[in-house]
């Protein structure tokens, strides 16, 4: 009972996803990016599998096949799994069990993977794909833009109640990693959060790399001293 979607920049060299569902804390359990690759685990979902995926691809980088294998090989009752690997470069691998309820699949653009299930309509995951690899600007709000149409196009079946939107920079730094748990309307809350969010992005980052040049915390938030 979820929808995703993983996107990458090669322009940026960012990669990351977003996902939405009809139950509280998505963000807790769905997803993983980090060493060039986003990795899903979701339906009947068990985030452990996003270690055994990352363990194979760093094994074995650029090999997302063998990284969809290890999680496979690691799930208890596959065919209740949706899993899938989407690397930075090449092409990404998935698996939707035979349990998973429809609409499910998943679906490949140029850069980015839709994967769902439980699906309100067969044109939620070609939506996805067809408003990313058609829209330009930062990755964060691509990703943002398209699972908001998908929503539109037909979300799940259930009210949706949590959402997430993670972006993996350069320097091994999120750009974005924000999470809404608990809500009545998750993607438009997290709109709110993104608008208010990248404007402050550059200064946590220039914390990170460089800290004695960096903002003060009032001058990131904007506050009066």
């Amino acid at each position: 009972m979820t929808f995703s979607l993983a996107g990458r920049c090669p322009n940026s060299g960012q990669i990351g996803y977003v996902v939405a569902t009809s139950s509280v804390c998505v963000g807790a359990r769905v997803g993983m990016v980090s060493d060039g690759v986003v990795i899903f685990s979701q339906a009947r979902t068990d985030p452990r599998l996003h270690a055994a995926g990352l363990d194979a691809w760093r094994k074995a980088p650029g090999d997302a096949r063998q990284a969809l294998n290890a999680m496979k090989e690691h799930a208890v009752a596959s065919h209740w799994r949706q899993l899938a690997v989407f690397p930075m470069a090449g092409a990404a691998t998935h698996h939707t069990g035979a349990s998973c309820l429809a609409h499910c699949g998943a679906q490949a653009g140029a850069h980015s993977l839709a994967l769902g299930n439980f699906l309100g309509s067969d044109r939620v995951m070609p939506t996805m794909i067809n408003t990313f690899e058609n829209s330009d600007g930062p990755l964060a709000q691509r990703l943002l833009a398209a699972i908001r149409a998908g929503e539109t196009a037909g979300s799940e079946r259930e009210p949706l109640q949590s959402a997430a939107l993670v972006v993996m920079g350069a320097d091994d730094l999120k750009e974005v990693d924000l999470r809404v748990d608990f809500s009545t309307d998750p993607l438009a809350d997290m709109g709110r959060l993104l608008e208010d969010w990248l404007p402050k992005a550059p200064a946590y980052r220039i914390r990170a790399l460089d800290p004695d040049n960096a903002p003060s915390s009032a001058d990131v938030e904007g506050r009066q001293t």
